[in-house]
C-alpha cells in the first residue's frame, strides 16, 4: 500500500491551522467554490441559502470524508491544494479512512441546536494535536458536545493517522474477530481514549498485532483500497438500495412509527440519483418531488376498492358532442411503466421532444391528392377549417361549421407542441409519413384552401403501415386532427428502426420508482392480476426469461420494463388487514424495520420514555442497544407481550417518541393522544397484556403532572 493520502492530510492540517483566527476567510474560499465543493449541504437550519457563519476544521475536512465517489474526492483534494497552496500530491487512494455518513457531515450542530463555544472548542482541540501539545481538556470538553460521538476519533485520524485510531464499528469489528480487542461503541473520555491507543500500541510493539500502524490496521479493517465508483459511507440505506436493485421489489415491513415511509424518500433518491447528497433533508424531499414531477417517482396508497383497472388499465367515459363513448385509460403503474419505456432522443437535432406525444393528422382527408403531395415536399402539414379566421377566441363564431372544428382547431393551434411526432393518415388503418413537429402554428393566406399550418421534419415517408395493433386495435377516425393516445415514443423508435431511420433514441436506463404506501391495505392479488408473474426481476424486458402478458381492454402485449422498481411499505401491527400470499411474497424481497432509538441523532428525542414503553415489547433493550440497532439482531420478547405476537410486529417505533416540533415541545400530546391509545388499543385487542396496565398508567401521570 502507498498511502498517498497520508503526507496531504497532514499538510491539509497545517494549512487549516492557519484560519484559526480567521475562519472568515475559510468560509469564504469554501462558498466561493461551494458547488465544486460539492458543499451544497453545508449550511444552517434554514436550509441552502442559510450559509454557515462558523466553521470547524474537522467539517472542513469532512468536505472529502464523506460517502461520495473517490472520484470526487480526488477533485475536493485538487481544488483545496490550489486554494490553499498544499504542495503535497493529491492523492491517488483513500486506503482505510473511515468516512462520514452523509446524514451526519457536520461536527457542529445548527445555530439553535448548539452551545456558543462548541465550534471554538473544536478548534482548540485541532490546534493542540497539529501542535502535539497536551489536548486533555480540549478533548473531554468538545466529546461533550452535541452531535459528536465516534466521528471525532475518526477525524483524529484523518489529521494524525500515526498517533489515533478511529473507532468506527470497521475498525471495532476487525480488532474484535482477528485479536479479541473489545472497543467501545460510544465515544470514551480522554483517559479511556488514550488507555486504548496505548494499549494497541503496545500490541504493535510486541508483534501481537501484525500491522505496523494505526493506518495500516485501518487498511486491513477495510480490506484493502477504497477507490472503486461505490459509495465508500456503506450505510443501511445503501444495502436496501443494493437488494432493491438486485431484487426490483421490496417491501419496508413493520411496526407504527419505525419510520418507513420517513425513510422511503430518501431511498428512492438514493436509486434514482445516486450522486445527489442526501445529508439535508430538505434538499432531499426537493430532489424526491422533483423526480415526482419529472414521472420517475409515482406514489399511491393502497386500499380496500382499489383494482385492477385503477392499477394496469380500464375504461372511463368521455363525452363528446352529446354521445358517451369509453376510452381505454393507463392505470398509475402503467403510466409508470409506459415513463420508463420511453425512448431516450440523444440526436438532438431531428426535434423530438423528451415528452413527445403521438398525433394523428389528415391530410385533406385519406388517399392521394395534392394538398397531401404539397406538405410532404415542402415539409409541414396544413388543416382547413379556414372561414374561421386565423385567429380562435370566445369571440369566434362557431356556428359557420355548424359548431364543428372547435375541439380539433384547440388540438392543431394550442396543443399540439413543437417536438410531438405527427403520424400522417393515408387510410382508416395505414400511415403513410411520420413527422416531427418543429414549427408554432401559421395562418397562411396565400394558400387556396388547407390554410393552417404547423411546420414537420418528415423522418419517414413513402411508407404503407398499419397501426392499427399498435393503436389498441382501433382504427383512425374522420377527425381532422386528435391524440393517438395508445402509440408511445417506443412504438415510433419501433417503426424507424423496422424503415432503418436512426434518431439516436436510445433505450432509457433509468430508474423509475413505483411507491405503495400500506401495501397490505389492498387486495394485492386481485390489484396486479396476472401481472404478479411480471414483477419478478428475470421475467423483466430485456431480461433473459422475459415474459408479456396480453391486458385484457387494450389487447396489447405489455411487459414491465426492467428499470421500474416499487418500494412497498406494511404496517405488521394491524392483523385486520389481509395477508399477503405465498406468491406475492415471493417477487418481494422483505426488508424489516425495527425500532431504534434517536438519542443524539434527534433534537427533542426522549430516549428515557422510548426505553420504558420498549420493555413492554422486548426484555432485551439494553443488548439491541449495544449491538449497534443492527437489523437483524434477535428481540426478545417481554412478559408483558402477548405470546402470539412477535416484538418487531407490534413495537412502537422512535417516532412516537420525539416530543419537539418546530422548537415546541409537545411531550404531553404525544403521550395523551398518540402512544397512550395506541397501547391501550393494544390491551384491548390482546396484543399486550393487562400487566402493562400499570406502564400504562404511568405514562398518564407523568403527563398530568408535567
Amino acid at each position: 500500500m502507498n498511502y498517498t493520502w497520508i503526507p496531504y492530510y497532514q499538510e491539509f492540517a497545517e494549512k487549516l491551522l492557519a484560519f484559526r483566527n480567521d475562519r472568515k476567510s475559510l468560509l469564504k474560499l469554501i462558498y466561493e467554490r461551494r458547488e465544486e465543493l460539492l458543499a451544497g449541504y453545508l449550511h444552517d437550519e434554514d436550509g441552502y441559502d442559510d450559509i454557515c457563519s462558523d466553521i470547524d476544521p474537522f467539517t472542513t475536512f469532512g468536505l472529502f470524508n464523506r460517502g461520495i465517489k473517490s472520484q470526487n474526492r480526488i477533485h475536493t483534494a485538487e481544488v483545496f491544494k490550489t486554494l490553499l497552496g498544499i504542495k503535497a500530491e493529491v492523492p491517488k487512494d483513500f486506503t482505510g479512512i473511515p468516512v462520514l455518513n452523509n446524514q451526519k457531515s457536520h461536527f457542529f450542530g445548527f445555530r439553535s441546536k448548539r452551545n456558543a463555544n462548541d465550534i471554538e472548542n473544536l478548534w482548540a482541540l485541532f490546534e493542540k494535536v497539529v501542535k502535539n501539545e497536551g489536548f486533555e481538556d480540549e478533548y473531554n470538553a468538545v466529546v461533550s458536545q452535541f452531535i459528536i460521538n465516534i466521528n471525532i476519533t475518526m477525524a483524529l485520524f484523518w489529521i494524525r493517522p500515526n498517533n489515533f485510531l478511529a473507532l468506527d464499528s470497521t475498525n471495532r469489528d476487525y480488532l474484535q474477530k482477528q485479536y479479541g480487542i473489545d472497543l467501545p461503541k460510544k465515544v470514551p473520555d480522554y483517559k479511556t481514549y488514550m488507555g486504548l491507543l496505548k494499549g494497541i500500541k503496545d500490541k504493535i510493539a510486541s508483534k501481537e498485532i501484525k500491522e505496523k500502524a494505526f493506518y495500516e490496521l485501518s487498511s486491513n479493517a477495510n480490506e484493502g483500497d477504497h477507490t472503486s465508483d461505490r459509495d465508500t459511507d456503506y450505510t443501511w440505506y445503501d444495502d436496501v438500495v443494493r437488494i432493491l436493485s438486485r431484487r426490483k421489489s421490496i417491501v419496508m415491513y413493520g411496526a407504527p412509527g419505525t419510520g418507513k415511509t420517513y425513510d422511503v424518500p430518501e431511498i428512492a433518491v438514493r436509486l434514482c440519483d445516486p450522486d445527489f447528497d442526501c445529508s439535508s433533508r430538505e434538499d432531499l424531499m426537493k430532489r424526491y418531488n422533483q423526480l415526482k414531477q419529472d414521472k420517475r417517482i409515482a406514489f399511491t396508497t393502497f386500499h380496500q376498492s382499489m383494482d385492477y383497472e385503477d392499477w394496469i388499465e380500464g375504461l372511463k367515459p368521455v363525452a363528446d358532442n352529446n354521445q358517451v363513448t369509453y376510452e381505454i385509460e393507463s392505470g398509475i403503474f402503467k403510466q409508470l411503466c409506459d415513463e420508463a419505456a420511453r425512448p431516450i432522443v440523444k440526436d438532438k437535432h431531428i426535434g423530438i421532444a423528451d415528452d413527445a406525444v403521438v398525433w394523428k393528422v389528415s391530410l385533406c382527408g385519406t388517399g392521394d391528392n395534392p394538398v397531401r403531395k404539397e406538405c410532404m415536399d415542402n415539409g409541414h402539414i396544413r388543416i382547413g377549417w379556414d372561414d374561421y379566421g386565423p385567429v380562435i377566441s370566445d369571440e369566434t363564431n362557431w356556428s359557420i361549421y355548424n359548431g364543428e372544428g372547435k375541439r380539433i382547431l384547440d388540438a392543431f393551434m394550442n396543443s399540439m407542441k413543437i417536438g410531438d411526432i405527427v403520424m400522417s393518415c393515408y387510410t382508416n388503418t395505414t400511415i403513410d409519413a411520420i413527422g416531427v413537429v418543429v414549427g408554432d402554428y401559421e395562418f397562411i393566406d396565400s394558400y387556396h384552401d388547407y390554410k393552417r399550418v404547423r411546420k414537420v421534419n418528415w423522418i419517414l415517408k413513402n411508407i404503407n403501415e398499419n397501426i392499427v395493433e399498435m393503436n389498441d386495435g382501433k382504427t383512425m377516425t374522420l377527425s381532422t386532427v386528435y391524440r393517438l393516445n395508445s402509440i408511445t415514443l417506443d412504438n415510433v423508435k419501433a417503426l424507424l428502426d423496422k424503415y432503418q431511420k436512426p434518431t439516436t433514441m436510445e433505450v432509457n436506463t433509468k430508474p423509475y420508482v413505483m411507491v405503495i404506501d400500506e401495501l397490505n391495505r389492498g387486495n394485492v392479488s386481485k390489484i396486479f392480476g396476472e401481472l404478479i408473474t411480471l414483477l419478478e426481476a428475470d421475467k423483466r424486458k430485456g431480461s433473459k426469461n422475459a415474459e408479456s402478458a396480453l391486458l385484457p381492454y387494450s389487447k396489447k402485449s405489455f411487459m414491465i420494463p426492467s428499470n421500474v422498481f416499487i418500494i412497498a411499505t406494511m404496517n405488521t401491527a394491524d392483523r385486520s388487514l389481509g395477508t399477503l400470499d405465498y406468491a406475492i411474497r415471493r417477487r418481494f424481497a422483505f426488508i424489516p424495520w425495527k425500532p431504534y432509538s434517536l438519542e443524539g441523532e434527534v433534537d427533542g428525542f426522549d430516549e428515557d420514555l422510548f426505553k420504558e414503553v420498549s420493555a413492554l415489547f422486548i426484555s432485551n433493550y439494553e443488548e439491541y442497544k449495544e449491538s449497534g440497532w443492527v437489523p437483524s439482531f434477535t428481540l426478545e420478547p417481554a412478559e408483558t407481550l402477548s405470546e402470539e405476537y412477535k416484538p418487531e410486529d407490534v413495537w412502537i417505533g422512535q417516532s412516537y417518541f420525539i416530543m419537539e416540533e418546530n422548537g415546541e415541545d409537545v411531550t404531553n400530546d404525544r403521550i395523551l393522544y398518540e402512544i397512550m391509545p395506541l397501547l391501550q388499543e393494544y390491551v384491548r385487542d390482546g396484543v399486550l397484556t393487562e400487566e402493562a396496565q400499570a406502564t400504562i398508567d404511568n405514562l398518564y401521570q407523568k403527563a398530568i403532572e408535567q
